[in-house]
């Protein structure tokens, strides 16, 4: 029963890719310590000027969007890695913002990047 359970999860549709028009494309980051990330997180991307190293917080409201998490990762006790889409098509309503942000107010920059919102509706 349990081998069932776990076949199941693995394959079922949050709904959050919203089709296949546009290359879905990914990279590895530097996830920032200090939370729990999960899968459809906004993320903002953060250059460290002396090493040149990138790393992605989750997107504070005015802050500028670069991507969006693909994986659930705990960063909580230390810096992980993380997988990120750099580019795709998405359901605006699967993805996580912090709050008092919208997905809307991100739309415009999204789309410099590749990233394109579409609604489940």
């Amino acid at each position: 029963m349990a081998y069932h359970e776990i076949i199941k999860g693995a394959t079922s549709y949050d709904e959050l890719l919203g089709g296949s028009e546009i290359p879905v494309l990914t990279k590895n980051v530097a996830l920032t310590q200090g939370k729990v990330y999960r899968r459809g997180m906004l993320l903002t991307a953060k250059t460290d000027s002396g090493t040149g190293k990138i790393t992605a917080e989750a997107t504070a409201k005015g802050a500028a969007a670069d991507y969006i998490l693909c994986t659930d990762a705990d960063a909580t006790s230390a810096e992980v890695i993380g997988t990120v889409y750099i580019s795709g098509r998405f359901n605006r309503e699967k993805i996580i913002v912090a709050a008092g942000d919208s997905v809307s107010a991100h739309e415009e920059e999204l789309r410099t990047k590749s990233i394109f919102l579409t609604s489940l509706k």
